[in-house]
């Protein structure tokens, strides 16, 4: 096959695996690097050899992390694999081995701090969810007026990681929040998101909440290195420290693997200095939302 044939199968490889748009965006962009390196004009020439060769580059390159270059072996991978039809042994081409790296987690009292510099209703309901719940920001913004489930206390999570749908916990502070947001901005659109954008058809971009996200911790004075996403940590080691088993914190998670979960293990059970749940948690810090922006009912 040709180079162009190679990349219309790869596409067509990963629609049929249904893959994400952003897993087939990031695949077909690795592979066509990998593809524009071989110089092969005839795909079904490659062998193990050039894709050896091609790892061998990405490891001498100091601006690659273990985890970004493992991220070109499995898109190579299945190019080799799946659209080529050709085996791959694991032993001749390995997986860097990656550095075990703990999460940042924010103690109960800088998530203090940070929910005490919140002001704005739409803010403080996307934050305080996103750690009462557990959420990645992608599945707080993909969020529909029906995914909030108030009779169960639950939020129906259909665009998880891999596209696996779950039932998130949802706190009863959190649900105050986002009905607070709700009648302060009636944010009415055709898709019923939670938080639209200013077109009222897509969802609020996520680098908006990243930005709002690293004022807000640096006017708490949090040196941490933290993101939203330090929120779904702190939710999953404050789970844990509560009492919550770590099979139930692993379907909370939308984790496919318990290897996954495993690794809050390490400070819920060294840092004894918190056994109050993120349900709790949330509860006062909305508590003191309302006391502050003279909330009542």
């Amino acid at each position: 096959m040709t180079q162009s044939q190679t990349r219309r199968k790869l596409l067509q490889d990963m629609t049929l695996r249904g893959f994400s748009e952003d897993t087939i965006s990031c695949y077909s962009t690795q592979c066509n690097r990998f593809l524009e390196f071989s110089k092969v004009k005839d795909t079904s020439r490659l062998t193990e050899k050039e894709f050896r060769t091609y790892l061998v580059h990405l490891a001498d390159r100091d601006d690659l992390a273990p985890s970004s270059i493992n991220l070109y072996n499995s898109a190579v991978r299945f190019l080799y694999e799946v659209t080529l039809e050709k085996d791959i042994n694991y032993k001749r081409v390995p997986h860097v081995k990656e550095p075990l790296k703990r999460p940042e987690v924010l103690t109960p009292q800088e998530l203090e701090a940070f929910f005490r510099e919140v002001t704005r209703p739409k803010q403080f309901a996307f934050f305080l969810n996103l750690y009462g719940s557990g959420l990645r920001i992608s599945e707080m913004l993909a969020l529909r007026v029906n995914d909030i489930d108030a009779r169960r206390m639950l939020l129906h999570v259909r665009c998880g990681k891999g596209r696996k749908e779950r039932f998130a916990p949802l706190t009863k502070a959190g649900l105050e929040a986002f009905r607070y947001y709700w009648k302060m901005y009636r944010p009415t659109n055709a898709n019923d998101y939670i938080f639209p954008d200013y077109t009222k058809t897509r969802t609020q971009s996520p680098d908006s909440f990243e930005s709002m996200f690293r004022k807000i911790a640096k006017d708490a004075d949090i040196c941490k290195k933290a993101s939203p996403h330090t929120l779904r940590h702190c939710f999953a080691t404050h789970t844990l420290q509560s009492g919550t088993d770590l099979m139930r914190l692993k379907e909370m998670l939308g984790h496919s693997s318990l290897s996954s979960t495993t690794v809050y293990l390490h400070l819920s059970l060294v840092d004894k200095s918190n056994a109050r749940s993120p349900e709790e948690l949330s509860a006062r810090f909305w508590t003191g939302y309302r006391e502050r922006n003279f909330i009542h009912g």
